[in-house]
């Protein structure tokens, strides 16, 4: 009778020990989301602002869309000139429960002609981050 009660212990030791050493993050998904740019289109020329009588220049619409298994927590979009300096920064945050799919899209008018390049960066919910390569566009 001794013996089976060691035998009954030992086997539920190893049970508990079995069961809280299972891998919760089976259902972790592990690849980064996927970015698809929208806009600008791959060298794509504006015209900018000349001033004085000349009209407008065009408004550059920079947009993508960030797609994951399981949510897409936040976009970011970076727009740099030619020299590497920032002339526009914005980030959105996805305030829903589980959206799969998340868009970041900003308008400007840039106030100096040159070459300019957009990154866009995707972060999922398990932390896992793409990043675009650079989209690049002309002012003239």
């Amino acid at each position: 009778m001794k013996n089976i009660k060691l035998k009954l212990i030992a086997l539920f030791t190893l049970s508990i020990g079995y069961t809280s050493c299972s891998n919760d993050d089976e259902n972790t998904e592990n690849n980064a989301p996927t970015i698809s740019i929208q806009s600008p289109e791959l060298n794509q020329t504006y015209i900018g602002y000349w001033g004085g009588a000349w009209p407008d220049g065009d408004k550059i619409i920079v947009k993508a869309l960030g797609t994951d298994e399981d949510k897409v927590t936040s976009m970011n979009l970076t727009v740099k000139n030619a020299d590497g300096t920032v002339v526009l920064d914005k980030t959105i945050n996805n305030t829903t429960n589980n959206d799969k799919a998340l868009t970041i899209s900003e308008s400007f008018e840039p106030t100096d002609a040159g070459n300019y390049n957009v990154i866009f960066s995707a972060t999922d919910i398990n932390g896992n981050i793409e990043t675009s390569k650079p989209r690049f566009f002309l002012v003239k």
